[in-house]
């Protein structure tokens, strides 16, 4: 399995890879009951940050980084680590 990310040619085994780390991969339960672990306890954070820290600029970004995070945990839930 080739590293896209590191590629210097685009061959089709490049292509294949790309492909598949940006093809949908709908869940099994195993993979739902951990992606909502990981959605509770983020937006549990996201509460704590909204309750403790006044609005602005800083809170919004830390905010966003907690989006991007659940994000990224579910990626590598649906590609079972491989990115």
């Amino acid at each position: 399995m080739p590293d896209f990310t590191r590629a210097t040619e685009l061959t089709n085994e490049v292509k294949l890879e790309i492909q598949t780390a940006f093809t949908y991969i709908p869940w099994d339960d195993e993979q739902t009951a951990k992606g909502v672990k990981i959605r509770e306890a983020l937006a549990h954070a996201v509460e704590v940050i909204v309750a403790n820290a006044p609005p602005c600029p800083d809170r919004s970004a830390a905010i966003r980084k907690l989006r991007e995070a659940r994000m990224d945990a579910n990626s590598a839930i649906s590609h079972k680590g491989r990115y």
